[in-house]
């Protein structure tokens, strides 16, 4: 009487592990794909650097910052910021899988979580990594927008930890936008890119709860700007 339900049971259990080789094979393969094309886009195009001293200097003054750029800029920031001894923080989706594996491809050790939605654990990481002078990445307006939006993890992993962020932007002359909710840029080969690094901004470590949301204002409209001055300067050395 029972045979039918073992069956039944069996069938389950190698659909299951059917279903689980097919994600592990399909997050594999969409890992070389990204990190071929990123490598690829990267040795082709040509770049060019703005105020990159800023970085520098806060590094010296500071032991360690937090780089905070757009959520639509991540595929390429892999290439760009690959020298900079960065941790960046990823999402712990799905989607965050494969994001993860390429930034582990090029040397980037990660946090997984958001330090806004319930990310304690991954704020207080963040935290640690920054007071032992290990530099952070982040992306304010992420895991799931709205995009270009600034949420308060930010402000308050730079509150917490007493360093400094460098807003950082990037623009390309030729690119594909995704049809996702950040509209994520994906840089053709043999294009022009100018990346751009902007003023330090800085958290008092006194900031009282309520004007957390003016500081967020503030940043955001930094990073709107910094966007525009950075397409401003691709358009200039097309001409």
């Amino acid at each position: 009487m029972t045979l039918p339900f073992i069956q039944h049971k069996n069938i389950s259990a190698m659909q299951a592990a059917k279903f689980s080789w097919n994600k592990r094979f399909q997050r594999w393969l969409i890992t070389k794909l990204l990190v071929v094309l990123i490598r690829i886009t990267g040795s082709t195009t040509r770049l060019k650097q703005v105020n990159r001293e800023v970085l520098k200097k806060a590094l010296q003054e500071y032991g360690s910052v937090i780089v905070a750029t757009w959520h639509q800029n991540i595929y390429f920031s892999i290439w760009l910021l690959r020298n900079q001894d960065l941790t960046a923080l990823i999402s712990s989706s799905e989607d965050g899988a494969v994001i993860y594996d390429v930034f582990d491809h090029y040397g980037y050790p990660a946090v997984r979580g958001s330090t806004t939605r319930g990310g304690i654990p991954a704020l207080k990481q963040m935290i640690k990594l920054l007071k032992d002078k290990t530099s952070v990445a982040i992306t304010p307006d992420g895991p799931l927008g709205p995009p270009e939006k600034i949420q308060s993890g930010v402000i308050l992993l730079a509150k917490y930890a007493g360093v400094p962020i460098i807003p950082w932007h990037y623009a390309a002359n030729h690119q594909w936008n995704l049809n996702s909710w950040d509209r994520h840029k994906i840089p053709k080969p043999f294009s022009s890119i100018v990346e751009s690094f902007g003023e330090p901004f800085y958290v008092p470590k006194k900031l009282p709860p309520e004007n957390v949301p003016v500081l967020c204002e503030k940043l955001e409209t930094i990073l709107k700007e910094l966007a525009l001055k950075t397409t401003e300067v691709l358009k200039f050395e097309e001409n």
